[in-house]
């Protein structure tokens, strides 16, 4: 909010937060301490004090700060990023059930390729459990193509290599079994022609244009858990979403 013309309200206003912001990051104010009051911050900052009174809401709606009755306002430190929620595709590739949302292809040990390899952060040629279904169900908006890659060692002790369908999610799966938590997922989207195998299995015209998604499940320390590739058609319609535009 830098970069504003010195002497305006707005301009004071902005540097207000600026300077308030940054105290705070740097623990001048430290989590739990009370901010200087209202008068205090209207001679330092030379700003009338509706102008102060509307940066420290700003930055109370940000997370920075929160009133305390009769006290004045409480440092909460410097707020945690929040990370928008993964859209629906995400979310029905990694929870939505095998059994009643389509059709398991097959599952079951493979060397790692080069590419696969990279993503899950092990050698080449390493074995890994591929399991591949066809998304179809009340879930899915569209047939979809997904391909589950984890590494062997991390599938011990889970039904990943089975052939019968799971009934939850494989990520569900995996958490529960093997005592994982997921702490985040990385989508990467692209549009490119369908394989051979993808045009047999979607039942589509060969060399037509799919949308393919990876995702890269990963837990706390960002290390690799799990690959998805998921691969369908474009939507006649295109892919619609819902965002919220308040934090």
């Amino acid at each position: 909010m830098t970069g504003m013309p010195a002497g305006s309200s707005s301009a004071k206003y902005a540097h207000i937060i600026d300077v308030l912001q940054e105290r705070i990051a740097r623990g001048m104010y430290p989590l739990g301490a009370m901010l200087p009051s209202e008068a205090q911050l209207v001679r330092e900052f030379g700003a009338s004090r509706s102008t102060v009174v509307r940066a420290l809401d700003y930055l109370r709606q940000r997370g920075y700060l929160e009133g305390v009755q009769g006290k004045g306002r409480l440092v909460l430190g410097v707020p945690t990023r929040r990370r928008p929620s993964p859209p629906a595709r995400t979310h029905e590739a990694l929870h939505a059930p095998e059994v009643g949302n389509g059709t398991l292809v097959g599952a079951g040990r493979t060397p790692a390729s080069e590419r696969i390899a990279k993503l899950l952060a092990i050698p080449a040629g390493q074995p890994v459990i591929a399991r591949r279904r066809i998304m179809h169900g009340d879930e899915v908006r569209w047939s979809t193509l997904s391909t589950v890659h984890l590494p062997a060692v991390a599938a011990a002790g889970t039904g990943f290599a089975a052939t019968d369908p799971l009934r939850e999610g494989v990520l569900d799966h995996l958490e529960r079994h093997r005592r994982l938590a997921a702490a985040d997922v990385v989508e990467r989207m692209s549009l490119r022609p369908a394989t051979a195998k993808e045009s047999t299995l979607l039942t589509l015209t060969p060399g037509v244009s799919v949308l393919a998604f990876l995702l890269v499940v990963r837990n706390a320390a960002a290390s690799p858990l799990l690959t998805v590739d998921l691969v369908g058609a474009l939507p006649p319609q295109g892919i619609e979403e819902l965002f919220s535009l308040r934090p």
